[in-house]
């Protein structure tokens, strides 16, 4: 009879066990839906990233016969690989989590507007069991076969990254070109270790640790656990597209790094007028107010200049020359110097062009970032007119406003009125003494993307679906950051948001932490492990200096509690 008591007692205590842990994993639906919405979004950034990649690749293959291009052809194809055998990987995992129910997360959902028309939807909520990828991955205290796997491609990708990346750098340093490419790989190197940082043990904020594998997969809820796959899949094409722009744009600005001497044409006009005289001045490549040649022969379109039309001034040879004609004129000849240390004479080409147009009758304006406006931010744009001085030009728009810039330049405000689409600009200018007015074009008005959020604890970031110890939620401060590669600066300053805390009922907080609100952290404390955090309603101000936009939206984001305490 002992034996059987003893028998019929462990399996009410077994049976307790699976209620507490089914208790713990009890994420409420709203929850589960946000995680797979989150899932959903990752999944069209990377469409967005591998079709611009396509294009980058396509780019640097079409030009491999190019010795620029060369190096870089020969050893992308070997990231490509690397990196999608790691996505395809990671894609049949996803894949074995979600076939064996297939049928039984999708759902037909009808449309209220048209009761006749049904759609099929994947029911996120129901994707809160974690024993699927626990099977994949783990058999009691070990690792499964493709649970080892797992963890080799994950620490051999960026290894293999950065193999290729120093290849291309070794090939191009130790090639037979004159001009060298700087590939200046750094900050991808940065993104990689930071993208797939790698532990053999991880540190809790309990102080206890836990393999690399189990604390980041292990006891989740399926759809996180796909959520952070796909996050896997978002950070590879990321690198992927970011080592081809950075080859890319390498190639592009070799032109720009200069080693040897050359000379300069400095001018304070991009164009003469008929009716100017040419003040420009030739200069070597490295300024100097004490450069006085020993000897000057220019020529234009190969007629000599005469002395009276030059003279040397601050280290410059300045050209006092008028052109009556327009077109384009070719400045060439000489400079010789005395060398310093061997007293021998130097020569240094000259060869630069001059353009001559007649006097304009229409302004050029340029956005600097692009050929747009956005509603709610000082938009940095040059605004000349060729031959007109800038403290006389005066811009203005039908949908909008311009301010002068402490920095330079002009910002343009769109009007706040969301039915306005574009901004039609003019332009007025003291030509010849007379103010005239011109046409400088129509700009799109489009809404600024939206911020990214996190939260900020000293100097680190975390980010979206990201572990985070409870006293860094309730004491770290809400962010907003910008879109990657959006090239305005400005400040993102979160007011006020809404913290939902597992099943606990959403609270506000004013202010950017939550701390700001005893109950919100109330709600923080009284969870575990594995809880879910979602932040909404983000309000924010986006500050560029005294202007300030109220009216900014950040993105909302969940996060995921660490530490049971």
């Amino acid at each position: 009879m002992a034996g059987k008591s003893d028998t019929r007692q462990k399996m009410i205590n077994m049976m307790y066990l699976v209620f507490i842990a089914m208790l713990a994993l009890n994420i409420s639906k709203e929850v589960l839906a946000t995680l797979g919405i989150l899932n959903d979004d990752l999944e069209s950034s990377i469409v967005e990233l591998e079709s611009s990649s396509k294009i980058n690749y396509d780019q640097i293959s079409s030009n491999s016969d190019n010795l620029d291009y060369k190096i870089a052809a020969e050893m992308v194809g070997d990231m490509k690989n690397v990196s999608d055998d790691f996505y395809n990987f990671i894609q049949n995992i996803k894949d074995s989590l979600i076939s064996s129910d297939e049928n039984n997360y999708l759902k037909e959902v009808s449309v209220k507007s048209n009761r006749d028309s049904i759609i099929v939807m994947t029911d996120y909520q129901i994707m809160d069991k974690s024993q699927t990828l626990d099977d994949y991955f783990f058999v009691g205290d070990l690792y499964t076969e493709k649970g080892d796997l797992f963890l080799d491609k994950f620490t051999n990708y960026p290894f293999s990254i950065n193999e290729t990346l120093d290849q291309i750098t070794d090939k191009e340093l130790n090639s037979k070109k004159e001009t060298k490419i700087n590939y200046e790989f750094g900050s991808i190197k940065d993104d990689l270790s930071n993208r797939f940082k790698y532990s053999e043990k991880v540190v809790t904020s309990e102080g206890t640790e836990s393999p690399f594998l189990n604390y980041n997969f292990q006891g989740f809820p399926k759809i996180a656990s796909i959520s952070k796959l796909t996050k896997i899949q978002s950070d590879i094409r990321y690198i992927e597209n970011k080592v081809l722009t950075q080859i890319l744009n390498a190639v592009q600005n070799k032109g720009l790094n200069f080693n040897t001497f050359q000379t300069l044409l400095e001018t304070t006009k991009p164009v003469y007028y008929t009716t100017d005289v040419i003040n420009a001045a030739v200069v070597m490549g490295k300024k100097d107010e004490s450069f006085k040649p020993d000897g000057v022969d220019l020529f234009i379109n190969g007629k000599a200049l005469r002395s009276s039309e030059y003279k040397i001034e601050s280290g410059k040879v300045v050209l006092n020359k008028k052109l009556s004609s327009p077109g384009t004129y070719e400045l060439t000849g000489t400079i010789t110097k005395r060398n310093a240390d061997s007293q021998e004479l130097v020569s240094i080409p000259v060869n630069q062009t001059i353009v001559v147009i007649k006097e304009p009758n229409s302004a050029v304006v340029s956005a600097d970032n692009m050929k747009v406006f956005y509603r709610g931010l000082r938009n940095p744009s040059s605004i000349s007119i060729p031959g007109v001085a800038e403290s006389s030009i005066r811009p203005s728009s039908n949908n909008g406003d311009f301010i002068k810039l402490k920095n330079g330049g002009w910002g343009a405000v769109p009007t706040s009125d969301f039915s306005k689409k574009t901004m039609k600009v003019s332009v007025s200018g003291v030509l010849n003494g007379k103010r005239k007015q011109f046409d400088g074009g129509e700009f799109r008005i489009l809404e600024p993307p939206p911020g990214l959020g996190s939260v900020k604890v000293n100097d680190n970031y975390y980010k979206p679906t990201q572990n985070i110890p409870k006293r860094y939620l309730s004491n770290g401060m809400i962010t907003g950051n910008k879109p990657k590669d959006f090239l305005y600066d400005f400040v993102i300053e979160v007011t006020s948001f809404d913290i939902k805390v597992g099943n606990s009922p959403s609270k506000t907080v004013n202010g950017n932490t939550a701390r700001n609100n005893s109950k919100a952290v109330a709600d923080i404390n009284s969870q575990g492990k594995g809880t879910v955090v979602r932040i909404s309603n983000i309000k924010a101000n986006a500050k560029d200096g005294d202007f300030i936009n109220p009216n900014y939206i950040v993105n909302d984001f969940i996060l995921i509690l660490e530490w049971k305490i």
